[in-house]
């Protein structure tokens, strides 16, 4: 594939300016920036789903399948096999390939021979095993000739995966393969891709699964790509140090300005201060006027042009991570006991939970996709009821939710409006003085909430948590959908919080932050305690 001068308007958004590459053999791209940033509007376009302004994709040869993000509902009713043989348009070429053989010709034979070739590139004989197969690896433990209705979030994402790795296509394009789904299949996607001989761009902010298959970095950067032969890991390293340069050069542009101004200022001193002093004789008159010209019409005139045509690196420092939560003034039962507890509605239920959570407890949910673990949480937070046994709450709990959609929503209010709703009682220099530490600036309180980033979004989201003297953070998937930005902010969060954590995740470099104390099975109803709890 070859890329030529890409280019696209959103809005009053220039996404793409002149974005130009090649895929070559065996390359497994990783694209990478922040949110917003293009990625999957560029996916998009290499796809055929979205049209660009101006600009060429030339194919050589080579055929493209692309990651669709959802199943539209209108395919409900319809079976898990059915919609795969649909997608790949299996059942097409059976039928057609099933008409011709009733009647072959020699006025078909071409048709039959090019369609049976489709056939066996699928290969449509051993269609429904390899498809067992797939959805085996990735965790799938559904019938196939279940309705698409009946699954959930992750079990969908499942199928449109097997759509992709059965296509057998040259190139593939993921945006964000591993959203919502479990450990087991986020490691034999990995597996899959990385022995595949197929070419790829993959957008991920899952740098464990990044760096375990990419061999190439395109990074998309205010609408131009920035291309590093380099692996992941290599990457990051790579972009600290032209962090570090940059910031030293544009430090030294800054000492350079201050320098010439101090220059001109003196310069300008000295000519009024020779221009003033009293003129006793012939020479000195000469004298004055000497350093009037020289001052006005060199010295002072070289050194201002030089300020001027001074250039400085667009550079941003870098802002300290600060995550702060005043937990100690909370003082009483901060406990949870889940006693004989199942949960679930009519068609399904977990097992019988038995668990008693103290306060500063790290527990981490598992279990596959569509096994309970969000059920659990939301009987936890009384959204939906027992159907045996109870859930027991300290009287000093104080509970604060974060869900994989709490970034997306759409809050129509300033910040200062969002993070004082619903408080009793509002203390606006010690509400600024907390914000100050995750570096929210009292000049931005009337800034939108919609008009921030990701990591601003994550930033005021804690902050509203710490306002709030929350004291039991429950996270389910908190990591999907975020830049490194934001993530960067979650790590902090889950590895210095000192209240209590219930946890669901299948980023393994979040877990690793999360160091859980607990693993509650909800496949199984099993706990395993990680560590030694003291009380």
């Amino acid at each position: 594939m070859i890329v030529s001068n890409l280019n696209k308007q959103m809005g009053n958004k220039e996404v793409l300016k002149n974005v130009s590459f090649t895929i070559d053999s065996n390359d497994k791209i990783g694209l990478v920036g922040v949110n917003g940033a293009g990625k999957s509007t560029l996916l998009k376009i290499l796809s055929n789903e979205l049209n660009q302004d101006n600009g060429k994709i030339k194919l050589i040869d080579e055929t493209i399948t692309y990651l669709k993000q959802e199943i539209p509902f209108i395919y409900n009713d319809l079976s898990i096999v059915d919609y795969i043989k649909q997608e790949l348009k299996i059942n097409k070429i059976e039928t057609r390939l099933h008409e011709l053989e009733n009647n072959l010709n020699e006025d078909v034979m071409e048709e039959y021979g090019n369609l049976l070739n489709q056939y066996l590139a699928l290969d449509g004989y051993s269609f429904e095993d390899n498809l067992k197969s797939t959805l085996l690896g990735l965790n799938f433990k559904e019938n196939i000739n279940n309705k698409i209705g009946t699954l959930s979030g992750g079990e969908k994402i499942k199928v449109l995966l097997a759509i992709v790795l059965l296509q057998n296509a040259d190139i593939l394009l993921l945006d964000e393969p591993t959203n919502n789904l479990d450990i087991e299949a986020i490691e034999f996607l990995e597996k899959k891709l990385k022995t595949a001989n197929k070419k790829m761009i993959i957008v991920s902010h899952d740098e464990v699964f990044l760096n375990n298959i990419v061999n190439k970095i395109y990074e998309l950067e205010q609408g131009k790509i920035n291309l590093y032969n380099l692996s992941y890991q290599e990457y990051l390293k790579q972009k600290e140090l032209e962090y570090k340069e940059l910031r030293e050069n544009y430090l030294k542009a800054q000492e350079q300005k201050d320098k010439l101004k101090h220059q001109v200022q003196k310069a300008k001193e000295w000519a009024n201060k020779g221009i003033n002093k009293k003129a006793h004789n012939d020479n000195d008159k000469l004298a004055n006027n000497y350093a009037k010209e020289k001052t006005n019409t060199s010295n002072i005139s070289k050194l201002t042009k030089e300020l001027a045509n001074l250039e400085i690196p667009d550079f941003e420092e870098k802002k300290p991570i600060n995550i702060f939560f005043n937990l100690d003034e909370v003082k009483g039962n901060k406990d949870i006991l889940l006693n004989n507890l199942v949960c679930g509605y009519d068609s399904f239920k977990t097992p019988e939970i038995n668990l008693l959570i103290p306060y500063g407890i790290r527990l981490n949910i598992t279990g596959g996709n569509g096994t309970g673990k969000t059920t659990l949480i939301k009987t936890i937070l009384g959204e939906l009821t027992p159907i045996n046994g109870s859930i027991n709450i300290g009287s000093r709990v104080n509970i604060g939710y974060i869900s994989q959609n709490t970034l997306d929503n759409n809050i129509n209010e300033n910040i200062y409006t969002y993070l004082t709703k619903n408080l009793e009682s509002i203390d606006t220099a010690k509400i600024f003085t907390l914000l100050d530490k995750f570096n929210i600036e009292y000049a931005d309180k009337f800034k939108s909430y919609l008009s921030l980033s990701p990591g601003e979004r994550t930033r005021v989201n804690l902050a509203k948590l710490a306002i709030n003297n929350i004291n039991v953070l429950i996270l389910d998937e908190v990591t999907n959908h975020l830049d490194k930005e934001a993530l960067e902010l979650i790590y902090e969060l889950v590895s210095d919080y000192s209240g209590t954590i219930i946890s669901i995740s299948h980023n393994r470099k979040y877990n690793e932050y999360l160091n859980a104390d607990i693993d509650l099975d909800i496949e199984t109803g099993k706990i395993y305690q990680k560590k030694i709890i003291k009380k």
